[in-house]
């Protein structure tokens, strides 16, 4: 454990090393830098497959690796959503075991004192669209408020898959022991792998959505092997080698297509529902990275890398809701001044991606600046304290809760903020107050850490 000599926090400027180290204590610096860096290429990538026709009245937004299908084996390096899922379970095992070893912690208590800090930007964020939506519907740009709706909530589905997954975790702390860890990776492969072959035989495609639980549950248990150091650097090695050959017989021999992004003209999606190449792939990534756990720490090790770690990951949920507004912005200027993203074919094409994408990057770093203190500082009443500990009847019901809120939160991303998403939307705030209510407690030690 690192010995943290206090320094007092500056009220103007940036941090220093001393400080963020101060802010930070003893944190996995290894789950960090993975949080931080799977979310860069998260927006880098978002930028890269975009592209943006706006001839005429209407806005067409279309995908590159649709254009240029060659390119769609590259998201088997730029799809890295797992490593996030990952990080997210090792740093909640750790809380998790850090509270256990003064008071075994109620999983319902603690579950929604997780989802306080996820839940809170989320509120900022969906105030702001609202907003913008009826400045766009009063001043008649109707086809705006149509992409508005519906992309800006696009990416929510993760959030909802987060907290699903996240109620998964308390039980996953039963996990002790290499043969667990097997067990949980063939129970989550093999429920998607019967899900998968009962409705592309015909069965129910809603079916598939069971694999937002099963396929996002992989990547947690191996970030409880990690936070708990059941699995050795060199298994898990083997463990992503082999699941990497049996990713690449599902798409040479099986019925899987190449991207792991959905792409217009798809037959069979990877990601909506979340299919078993997909969840191959996390495993991959996951065991990939403990086998690289020496290496990364290291690097995570680094004080300048650290300090730019630490300001990222204390944004981590701002970067990812505003990282599109921000594109969409560059993106409409870009178009205003001439710059054309329309055509994935033309010579410039990837001069002008490259060069939106690099600014989106740059441009991120004033907005987290700016906006990362609304993540981070509590809220009146939704951030007040929360007990630790509660009896089984309100402890299952704020399971219950954060589940629905979970669900209805994936219904919107779904959905847009139209029609039924509208209805989902308040479900989900429905939820979360209810559960808010129910958490109410007066232990000052109980709201985990950001």
């Amino acid at each position: 454990m690192r010995t943290i000599t206090p320094v007092s926090t500056r009220p103007r400027g940036l941090p220093t090393l001393r400080e963020l180290a101060a802010l930070t204590g003893d944190r996995d610096r290894y789950i960090d830098l993975i949080r931080i860096v799977s979310l860069l290429v998260v927006v880098a990538g978002h930028s890269i497959m975009l592209t943006v026709d706006t001839a005429g009245d209407s806005i067409l937004l279309g995908n590159t690796l649709g254009e240029i299908p060659a390119l769609q084996a590259a998201t088997w390096l730029l799809q890295v959503l797992p490593l996030f899922f990952f990080a997210g379970a090792a740093a909640s095992t750790h809380a998790w075991r850090s509270r256990a070893a003064t008071d075994a912690p109620s999983a319902g208590q603690w579950l929604f004192g997780r989802a306080q800090r996820l839940l809170r930007p989320l509120a900022w964020y969906l105030g702001a669209v609202v907003a913008t939506l009826v400045v766009l519907g009063v001043t008649g740009h109707d086809a705006a408020v149509d992409v508005v709706a519906r992309l800006s909530v696009q990416l929510l589905w993760f959030l909802g898959a987060y907290l699903l997954v996240l109620a998964v975790v308390p039980f996953l702390q039963r996990v002790r022991t290499t043969g667990h860890i097997a067990i949980a990776l063939a129970a989550c492969w093999g429920s998607t792998a019967l899900v998968d072959a009962v409705r592309l035989s015909g069965g129910p495609s809603w079916l598939g959505y069971a694999g937002f639980l099963t396929v996002w549950t992989l990547p947690a248990v191996l970030g409880v092997a990690h936070a708990k150091r059941i699995l050795r650097p060199a298994i898990a090695g083997v463990v992503a080698a082999c699941a990497l050959v049996v990713d690449i017989c599902l798409v040479v021999w099986g019925p899987y297509e190449m991207s792991l992004v959905t792409v217009p003209g798809q037959q069979l999606s990877n990601m909506n529902p979340p299919s078993l190449l997909l969840a191959g792939h996390a495993i991959v990534l996951c065991a990939g990275a403990i086998a690289l756990r020496g290496v990364l720490a290291g690097i995570a090790d680094r004080p300048r890398v650290w300090w730019w770690v630490v300001l990222g990951n204390r944004g981590a949920m701002t970067l990812y809701l505003w990282h599109l507004p921000v594109l969409a912005a560059i993106v409409a200027l870009g178009a205003a001044a001439g710059f054309d993203r329309a055509d994935a074919h033309s010579m410039s094409f990837p001069i002008v991606v490259a060069t939106q994408t690099a600014l989106l990057l740059i441009l991120m770093v004033p907005v987290l600046v700016l906006l990362s203190p609304l993540e981070n500082r509590p809220l009146p009443w939704w951030d007040d304290p929360v007990a630790r500990r509660a009896g089984r009847a309100r402890d299952a019901a704020l399971v219950s809760l954060v589940v629905v809120i979970g669900i209805a939160v994936l219904m919107v991303a779904r959905s847009g903020l139209v029609g039924d998403g509208l209805v989902y939307l308040l479900i989900a705030a429905g939820g979360a107050l209810g559960a808010r209510c129910l958490a109410l407690g007066i232990d000052p030690e109980a709201r985990p850490r950001t």
